[in-house]
């Protein structure tokens, strides 16, 4: 069964593909800049609750913050 969460919802050393892209021009500009395309493998490195996630896209880590990545929807690998 195949489970879509927002992004937000992976744990540290948990796997998503990008499924869909919420939200308006400007997020979803910003989130495709970072490499956050359908179809991309993302790796959560760090999420605390009140901060940002780490995480590695196609070898690259970067930080977004909790609202942006909850309009990232992902299928967890």
């Amino acid at each position: 069964m195949d489970m879509i969460v927002p992004l937000n919802s992976l744990k540290p050393g948990e796997k998503g593909m990008v499924v869909n892209i919420l939200g308006g021009a400007g997020a979803r500009q910003r989130l495709v800049a970072m490499g956050l395309t359908p179809g991309a493998t993302i790796h959560v490195i760090e999420s605390h609750p009140f901060g940002p996630i780490i995480l590695s896209v196609s070898g690259t880590r970067f930080a977004i913050g909790r609202r942006l990545a909850g309009k990232v929807m992902v299928r967890k690998l």
